[in-house]
């Protein structure tokens, strides 16, 4: 793993620390290549993840926030999803992940700080942790 991997890994654990959070008890995957850390939000679970691939190191923030809906309540939602994606989102994004909606930041390591790594998972935290109560109340849909 190289130094940037490293550090970004370390910048990551100094958040933890900050947030009163124990980096070895929230880490939850540690191989080559990737690491990564879990942590509640509100009611959103978080994950951070540190990543190195073809020589570049990437730090993503994850957050699920509901289930897909029925399927003919589909089209809406994702037109919604997409809507807010345009409008309100910033510095993150809806996505789909297996059968889930899920909040995801993510950009290169180099350059990160430990500022930058706290407000991303603050923020990926609020999100999820906003939309899931909205968009249960509007679809119907389970965390």
């Amino acid at each position: 793993m190289s130094d940037r991997f490293q550090e970004a890994s370390a910048t990551i654990e100094t958040v933890l620390r900050k947030l009163g959070l124990d980096p070895h008890a929230s880490k939850v995957r540690d191989e080559p290549g990737t690491r990564a850390w879990g942590l509640l939000r509100g009611s959103a679970q978080v994950l951070l993840m540190v990543n190195e691939s073809e020589g570049v190191t990437w730090v993503r923030v994850i957050a699920p926030v509901v289930k897909l809906p029925v399927e003919h309540q589909r089209l809406g939602f994702f037109t919604r999803l997409l809507e807010l994606n345009a409008r309100a989102m910033r510095n993150a994004s809806f996505g789909l992940l297996n059968d889930g909606v899920v909040v995801v930041s993510e950009r290169p390591a180099e350059g990160l700080d430990a500022n930058e790594v706290e407000q991303i998972l603050k923020h990926v935290g609020a999100v999820a942790d906003h939309y899931d109560d909205l968009f249960i109340a509007e679809y119907g849909v389970t965390r």
